[in-house]
């Protein structure tokens, strides 16, 4: 069996890592049980090297965690995790959470879901954690890892769906499972060609079944929206939205989309940019992808639709104007030196800069945005900061203020050496250079004695 406190400390990052932990310990000071859930643990089980998003179930009320969220449990000395954007969802206790270090994650209490009528939305009741997970859609979600101090790491699996990760395979849990909710054959279609998992044998039949029925018809605004979210979040979006329009389910997510001719191609060259630059997303450049050929208002309709946080929406429906307006400048000669665009560059949201990368093919627009996102990261860093600490200026604003001066003036070519640097940061610091190491004076050699002449 796999060591799954192992397994979330060498396969979460550093941030997730965090995450987990500081929600640990809240969810054990206020006696509930949390659980890593879904997803994390299907790809901590398979292998999977990225684990995008952490979902977290509780035996409870999570609004108390969320109330401690940004107030740490006394004893701990870890700085609170700032929250960037939180979207709450009443009928479900769900929160879905994006913290300012990135991190994507969902706590939503352990429940369970009676549908009166397929298709429809379901009634809610708080429930234990086994039957919470017995609800899910595929039994490779429906596997939890438990966080409590007490059991920390302990695996619950009741469908099996270890195994069926081992077989590569997706089965939902009943029969019954896309007549109730028709978002899941989109995501068996999704994390199928992901993961490439194939459906269960049973599973393919009521997938044949349920698409026979169109139950994808039935599908409410709130639930195409999260669809085309989590389509857009993959990391080959073209590849599944091309498989959904070609099976003609495509209409299913949204009525515009399902006749739109969307470039395939373009999402390819998205994806090719995103991996090249450490730290890139492409979602909002998928958005923007996915509606280009479409008017603004239903550019507006689907920025509603598919994007929960409104300052996001306006980035993704701006991008082009704001691409263009910069790529002028960027083009010109006010972004001339490296430190002007260097400049240019600090202040515009990464997204803005991959746009540049993925549509401009200007070679000197090119060249300038590769430089900041590749070359002057690392220049930056061979800059010997320690050192210059240690001349008699304390670390602060004035330092960093200095440092950065020095920077752009590397960058520029106007220091070229490590005693130019050290004279120049004296020079701004108003602090005396340091007197030069005095060479070691070399030792007399002994005058050597005249030789005696041999007599013969």
């Amino acid at each position: 069996m796999s060591d799954y406190n192992f397994l979330m400390e060498s396969r979460l990052s550093s941030e997730q890592f965090q995450i987990l932990n500081h929600l640990s310990r809240i969810a054990g000071s206020q006696g509930l049980n949390l659980y890593l859930v879904g997803g994390a643990v299907r790809d901590l089980t398979y292998g999977q090297q990225v684990i995008r998003d952490l979902d977290f179930a509780v035996e409870g009320n999570p609004q108390k965690i969320l109330r401690l969220l940004q107030s740490p449990p006394r004893g701990t000395e870890l700085a609170p995790p700032r929250i960037a954007h939180q979207q709450h969802q009443s009928q479900l206790n769900s929160t879905e959470i994006t913290f300012a270090n990135g991190v994507r994650a969902e706590i939503a209490m352990a429940r369970h879901e009676i549908y009166s009528k397929p298709g429809r939305r379901p009634e809610i009741t708080p429930a234990g954690i086994f039957e919470d997970l017995r609800r899910r859609d595929f039994s490779v979600n429906a596997m939890a890892v438990s966080v409590h101090p007490n059991s920390r790491g302990l695996l619950l699996d009741p469908t099996n769906g270890a195994a069926d990760i081992e077989r590569r395979e997706l089965r939902a849990l009943h029969s019954r499972s896309f007549q109730e909710d028709p978002s899941r054959l989109y995501r068996l279609l999704r994390l199928g060609m992901r993961l490439d998992f194939k459906p269960e044998e049973r599973t393919r039949i009521w997938l044949d079944y349920a698409l026979e029925s169109r139950v994808w018809e039935r599908l409410d605004p709130d639930q195409q929206g999260r669809e085309l979210r989590a389509i857009l979040q993959e990391d080959n979006p073209g590849r599944v939205l091309k498989r959904l329009a070609e099976r003609g389910l495509l209409a299913g997510l949204d009525r515009k989309l399902g006749t739109a001719r969307l470039p395939y191609d373009h999402f390819t060259r998205i994806r090719s940019v995103v991996q090249s630059i450490p730290g890139a997303e492409g979602f909002l450049l998928n958005f923007h992808c996915l509606t280009t050929k479409l008017g603004g208002t239903q550019r507006n309709r689907l920025a509603a639709k598919i994007i929960s946080d409104r300052k996001t929406a306006r980035v993704a429906l701006g991008l082009e104007g704001a691409a263009r307006k910069l790529a002028r400048v960027l083009g010109s000669s006010k972004a001339a030196l490296p430190s002007q665009t260097h400049t240019l560059l600090s202040n515009q949201p990464q997204p803005l800069l991959t746009f540049l990368r993925v549509n401009y093919r200007q070679t000197k627009i090119q060249a300038r945005v590769k430089n900041f996102l590749f070359k002057y990261p690392l220049v930056r860093a061979r800059m010997p900061r320690a050192e210059l600490l240690t001349l008699g200026l304390e670390a602060g604003p004035k330092f960093e203020k200095i440092f950065h001066q020095l920077f752009l003036a590397q960058l520029d070519g106007k220091i070229k050496s490590h005693p130019q640097l050290l004279k120049e940061y004296c020079a701004l610091a108003g602090i005396k250079e340091p007197a030069p190491k005095p060479v070691p004076a070399q030792p007399a050699r002994p005058k050597s004695k005249p030789k005696t002449p041999k007599v013969k």
